[in-house]
């Protein structure tokens, strides 16, 4: 498990979006709530979402930092097999995480499954596999060029150990 330098305090109070960035190092197979068992490949897993209800950015994030005691959502599954290594986010009342679903769709694999974390919406997943370390700039770049509106992105990966 990773923490943020700084503690969790540091975080956003306010609603945002995020991209969490974990790695699994070993082929294993989770099982993913309703959605049944998944393989899980050795690389770097890509999950969007959202945090616009009570606690915001820092309330969310703070759940996706520590150990997975009971699973709730599809992320949490995935995450008792693979630790967050990156947080990308953006504190903004807009809900982005449908546009970075469907811009990370046009650069990488959904996975573990189709439909994972995106059971109440029409995404074709929320997260998405590639094999190498990805870069936040990259990220920003590529989410820039197609939402030139997009606010400032704050990307926590170095800062967490």
């Amino acid at each position: 498990m990773i923490e943020l330098i700084g503690g969790v305090e540091a975080l956003p109070t306010s609603g945002g979006s995020y991209v969490l960035a974990l790695r699994s190092s070993t082929s294993t197979r989770v099982t993913i709530g309703r959605l049944g068992e998944a393989a899980v490949a050795p690389g770097w897993y890509l999950y969007v979402g959202s945090a616009l209800g009570p606690g915001g950015l820092r309330g969310r994030l703070r759940h996706h930092l520590r150990a997975v005691c009971r699973p709730h959502w599809h992320i949490d599954y995935l995450r008792q097999a693979c630790p967050v290594e990156q947080v990308w986010c953006v504190a903004d009342a807009q809900r982005w995480e449908h546009c970075w679903a469907e811009l990370l769709a046009t650069m990488a694999t959904p996975a573990p499954r189709l439909r994972f974390g995106a059971s109440d919406c029409r995404c074709i997943a929320h997260c998405f596999f590639v094999e190498t370390r990805p870069q936040c700039v990259d990220f920003v770049a590529a989410a820039r060029l197609a939402y030139p509106e997009l606010p400032k992105m704050l990307c926590i990966a170095d800062g967490l150990q």
